[in-house]
């Protein structure tokens, strides 16, 4: 049988997971060229194509599509075993990647990490924040925190807490405009969107048990909740915000509760990670954190 090796092997699961040479190198720390020649190399081991080649993409050849749904198990079970005695030593050590959103991740994770950090101190954490969902697999993220509604089928979801959400606006906005008394009266106020949870153009209320859903459209849109915060401080219109955004701002006056006996949907803080048989132990140790740590989310 030819020769080839872990590296090899891992190369070219990471350039097809990835898409590209170039992600893939980046992601292994590698130049394009020693990437190239891996999996050059395997290919010449195993006596196939595994990948068709074109300047814009590349493409899982026939044999490389089936190669690449066997090893990727064998390197799974691989990484599982060595999890398992780092487990048994109850010593937790490697590289934990972790993606979360930019307000979150500076508001709530950041003060949290540094001790978990100290709880396991042979880990080394890379902490990516960005407001765009990101794509575990091409990221090689081992955990993505997330809130509102898990869309993709192919990955695990652990809830964390509940984020209390809450409408407000600037006090000189409600008193040019007037202050909303029931959810239809945001139909004709300027509602600023936050589109990272999907609420797109509707509001759902529930009062006393009743659902109730209300049309409405407003200036400005965005996928960061401080960015709304600040329009909404400066008079611009009326927002929806999580508490660990907005709750300062209205603690010193700068944004009015309105709508309080109206319960805005709820939503969720969630652990993402890829499906898989076996849960490293640095992800379940994370995820564990991240409960104990944010329990008393949903009280604020």
């Amino acid at each position: 049988m030819q020769q080839y090796d872990l590296v090899a092997l891992r190369s070219f699961i990471t350039v097809v997971d990835a898409g590209s040479f170039n992600q893939a190198a980046q992601l292994l720390s590698a130049s394009t060229a020693a990437i190239s020649r891996r999996v050059s190399g395997l290919e010449s081991a195993l006596g196939v194509r595994l990948l068709n080649r074109t300047t814009r993409s590349i493409d899982l050849t026939e044999s490389g599509q089936q190669f690449y749904h066997d090893i990727i198990n064998v390197l799974s079970s691989l990484e599982e075993a060595q999890e398992r005695i780092q487990q048994g030593r109850k010593i937790i050590k490697g590289t934990l990647r972790i993606a979360c959103g930019l307000s979150f991740g500076t508001n709530c994770l950041s003060p949290i990490l540094p001790n978990f950090m100290k709880q396991h101190p042979e880990l080394e954490v890379q902490l990516r924040l960005d407001d765009q969902v990101t794509d575990l697999v091409a990221e090689s993220i081992d955990v993505a925190l997330r809130i509102g509604v898990l869309k993709d089928s192919s990955l695990v979801a652990t809830r964390i807490s509940e984020i209390p959400f809450t409408f407000c606006a600037s006090p000189a906005y409600l008193a040019q405009h007037g202050i909303p008394q029931v959810p239809e009266d945001l139909i004709s106020h300027n509602c600023l969107r936050y589109n990272a949870i999907g609420t797109g153009s509707n509001y759902d209320f529930c009062r006393d048990g009743i659902q109730q859903q209300v049309n409405i459209s407003g200036s400005l849109s965005a996928n960061n909740g401080q960015v709304l915060r600040d329009a909404a401080i400066n008079d611009v219109g009326i927002t929806l915000l999580p508490n660990f955004i907005g709750r300062q701002a209205i603690a010193d006056g700068r944004l009015q509760v309105i709508l309080a006996d109206y319960a805005p949907q709820t939503y969720c803080l969630y652990a993402v990670k890829l499906s898989r048989k076996y849960t490293p132990a640095k992800v379940t140790a994370l995820i564990d954190y991240l409960k104990a740590s944010f329990a008393d989310l949903s009280d604020n």
